[in-house]
């Protein structure tokens, strides 16, 4: 355990109403903790919650609310190819550069790191908005994956500065409530705005809302400045963010992508510049294990924490649900407009019946483990469930009637409720209060980046589908290249008014889509397994243990221990 003392700052910092906290580690160099009672006006409060609620909405809206214009998108650019660049250059920097995000906030004003975040989230949405073309689009997409990276995270580390301890629970589900609604609410928003104002617009009301955020947190949102790390010299700061090996991280995720999206569409497999790919990403990865072994507690994620088995299987269980919720959030609003015809509006609409049932399963889940304390019999049960609804999609085609496509996704969305948030209760109940945010960023770092990596596979399987089934389906009439070119809304055009063309090709995309179904079905597959080997332990029993011992810290009741 970190021992502690409190630092004398007297009368004056008393009337700050701020404690600073100096608390050696185990590597024996000092770190600070900072507390203070809530803001005592209700409105300031208020208006605090109300902003980082607004942050955290656009934080999830972003996640999935692009999936409903990747039709329309690609017909514009002619960029079907693009489709997994679109996913993953926003997941690649959403997930890369948490443990960044997650030092800038122990080391500097959380107050200024969160605006900047937000700063640079603003930017990611104008560069997306008025993209000229799709490398364009791309690069709009990583930006905003970069400021996202700091709005969730930051949201969670000023509730637990502004308030109580004991009421920090409360304001973290009013938070975390709005991300739950904007994830609902974004591929129908998404869907009618991309129909009837377009896709810019819809990409742009990202910031519409990030300049009433600045305003409702800049002028005066008061946060306790984390003292003895403010302190430090800028050298001790660098070497804590660890930025080499975050640099060694990210090099070696950009070659992993580029190995998986260009595979078997811009070259073959059997391509040297694949080939070289794949084992430079190979040699930095062995690189980034020595750098994190040589680095130790500095590392960007310590060895120690990853050696523990309930992390590294609730790890293999989020990627699994990663590469499930990510290949479902591109590659279903394919299947409804491309195959089945239907508008973006009603895609986003048909999208309800999927993360609808999610989130109320998410509430009820939450509680039900409240109360009883044990929580993998609901990893376990879920992850089944999910994989019985993720195999009846696999069956959805161009003549499914409604009610049985809307009754698989209630049943996949029901498991996922169920089992995709308990690894995050698993990583509170093994670790130890200190180790808690890196067990996060592993978390996070797993769910992304499979994510990330789902999306390039599953172009990879589109891409390579379209090629087969267009010949077959339409006897040579239309070649695979004037289909990828059309992008997934000009079907239509291809097919020049000939509705049986029209039905062929339909059926040929219905095949490709296929295939990426049934790879969201292998990481609902993947992760049943993997959630049967977290440790079956009792989260209300250690919740209990650690606030009668007085261990139990603000970094644990936010992450809802």
């Amino acid at each position: 355990m970190a021992a502690e003392a409190v630092v004398d700052h007297g009368e004056k910092e008393q009337r700050k109403d701020e404690t600073a906290i100096v608390v050696e580690s185990r590597d024996g160099s000092l770190s600070s903790q900072s507390t203070t009672p809530p803001p005592r006006s209700s409105l300031l409060l208020t208006t605090i919650i109300g902003g980082l609620c607004l942050g955290t909405f656009l934080f999830g809206l972003d996640l999935n609310i692009l999936g409903v214009a990747i039709p329309p998108i690609t017909t514009e650019f002619r960029s079907l190819a693009d489709v997994a660049w679109y996913g993953s250059a926003y997941m690649l920097t959403l997930t890369a550069f948490q443990p960044l995000f997650g030092n800038l906030y122990k080391l500097f004003n959380p107050k200024v790191v969160y605006l900047v975040s937000l700063s640079i989230f603003e930017v990611g949405s104008i560069v997306s908005a008025t993209a000229p073309n799709s490398n364009a689009l791309i690069a709009g997409r990583a930006i905003l994956g970069l400021g996202a990276s700091g709005l969730l995270q930051g949201a969670l580390s000023i509730i637990g500065l502004v308030v109580e301890v004991d009421k920090v629970p409360l304001y973290i589900g009013i938070v975390v409530s709005s991300m739950g609604f904007s994830t609902c609410a974004g591929p129908v928003i998404g869907g009618a705005i991309t129909e009837h104002i377009g896709w810019r617009k819809m990409v742009l009301l990202d910031w519409c809302s990030c300049p009433l955020d600045h305003l409702l947190l800049r002028g005066r949102l008061r946060i306790p400045v984390n003292q003895a790390s403010r302190d430090l010299p800028i050298r001790d700061k660098i070497r804590q963010i660890d930025l080499l090996g975050l640099v060694i991280f990210l090099g070696a995720i950009c070659c992993l992508l580029l190995a998986l999206t260009w595979g078997g569409q811009a070259y073959r497999w059997s391509d040297g510049r694949i080939i070289s790919l794949f084992v430079v990403f190979g040699v930095l990865m062995i690189g980034l294990m020595f750098w994190l072994v040589r680095q130790g507690e500095q590392a960007l994620i310590p060895l120690r924490v990853l050696k523990n088995r309930s992390i590294y299987m609730s790890s293999i269980t989020l990627v699994g649900y990663g590469v499930l919720s990510v290949v479902y959030g591109y590659y279903l609003p394919i299947l409804f407009q491309s195959i089945q015809g239907v508008s973006t509006t009603q895609s986003g609409v048909r999208f309800i019946a999927l993360i609808g049932p999610q989130i109320v399963t998410i509430v009820i889940t939450g509680a039900l483990v409240s109360q009883w304390g044990y929580y993998v019999p609901y990893a376990v049960a879920g992850g089944v469930i999910c994989c019985i609804g993720s195999g009846f999609l696999t069956t959805v085609g161009l003549g499914t009637p409604t009610a049985e496509w809307a009754a698989y996704l209630v049943i996949t969305g029901i498991g996922l409720g169920m089992a995709a948030q308990i690894p995050y209760t698993s990583l509170q109940a093994v670790l130890e209060p200190e180790d808690i945010p890196t067990g996060n960023a592993i978390a996070v770092f797993a769910f992304h980046l499979a994510g990330a990596v789902g999306t390039a596979i599953g172009q990879t399987l589109l891409i390579s589908g379209l090629q087969t089934a267009v010949p077959h389906y339409t006897n040579g009439a239309v070649s695979p290249e004037m289909v990828i070119m059309a992008g997934a809304t000009g079907l239509n055009a291809v097919a020049g008014g000939d509705a049986q063309l029209l039905e062929s090709l339909r059926m040929a995309y219905g095949e490709a889509v296929r295939r990426t179904i049934i790879l969201g079905l292998a990481g609902a597959c993947i992760a049943v397994p993997a959630s049967t080997g977290m440790k079956w332990l009792n989260i209300k029993r250690i919740a209990a243990e650690r606030k009668g011992d007085g261990t139990k810290s603000s970094t644990e009741v936010a992450s809802g221990v």
